[in-house]
């Protein structure tokens, strides 16, 4: 909705110039209008863009909000959402239903940068927050918002670290701090495969947590920089289904990935 406001904005701002400046007696005028709307927008995006930078600086990283629904995470979002509308993306959701009352991790494949915005955004009422490489948390002003709404860094390549982080995704679910969102693959796919091979430490969380799995995939959010500005970007997210608690319990972490991967294999490739 806020990108629609900057947008009129923009456009009645280039309108009020043109008629007081008599531009539309040449054809000209319009292009002049519709440059002058972009240009606009794009003033106003880097403004919004400069104070949640500006905010950003007063997030300790060191003394985290204790909740997520924090000044932060409603800002966080807002922005966001300006982001990923401004790229035009048309997300589609099928299955919301079949995700649990519960708090849960989610998995999902990895196809671009966008999937954990997208994800965050379109479920923001699941109070969803993503497990994301360790550089991610460290993007100035970005990543500081990310560790306050419950975003968590995970480096594979660091035992001790991936340790932490894993008991730490447990403790959030645990106790309803946020759902958490992992990605399997430990990467963006770039292949022409529909999957990446699964690492089955990903799970150790649901273990630990003794929480449900919802499954998901996410289909297009690659395409974004192929089509950006020529067409809308359609992006399908399938949630597929729920590995319960008591059957997480019961399986290996071995297991659950290849069910888990089972599930989004079949939905991609079809």
């Amino acid at each position: 909705m806020l990108h629609l406001i900057y947008m009129g904005i923009s456009f009645v701002s280039s309108l009020m110039y043109a008629f007081a400046r008599h531009l539309f007696r040449k054809v000209s005028g319009y292009f002049i209008v519709a440059g002058m709307t972009i240009t606009g927008y794009i003033a106003l995006f880097a403004l919004h863009v400069a104070i949640f930078a500006l905010v950003g600086t007063t997030i300790n990283e060191k003394k985290l909000p204790k909740s997520i629904h924090t000044f932060y995470r409603w800002f966080g979002l807002l922005t966001l959402k300006v982001f990923v509308d401004t790229f035009r993306f048309r997300v589609r959701i099928s299955g919301k239903e079949k995700l649990p009352q519960d708090n849960f991790l989610i998995v999902s494949n990895h196809r671009s940068i966008f999937d954990p915005l997208i994800g965050i955004t379109r479920l923001k009422k699941y109070d969803m927050a993503y497990i994301s490489k360790e550089e991610n948390l460290r993007i100035p002003f970005v990543g500081r918002y990310m560790k306050a709404v419950g975003c968590l860094d995970l480096d594979r390549e660091n035992t001790r670290n991936a340790i932490a982080t894993i008991n730490k995704a447990a403790e959030y679910i645990k106790t309803g701090h946020c759902n958490l969102g992992i990605y399997p693959e430990g990467k963006e796919n770039k292949t022409s495969e529909p999957l990446l091979p699964f690492r089955a430490g990903a799970f150790k969380i649901a273990k630990k947590a003794h929480c449900p799995v919802a499954v998901m995939t996410i289909k297009n959010s690659d395409r974004v920089f192929r089509r950006f500005m020529f067409k809308r970007i359609k992006v399908d997210i399938d949630i597929l289904g729920v590995i319960p608690a008591e059957e997480v319990s019961r399986m290996s972490t071995q297991e659950i990935s290849d069910k888990a991967f089972g599930m989004m294999y079949e939905n991609l490739a079809a």
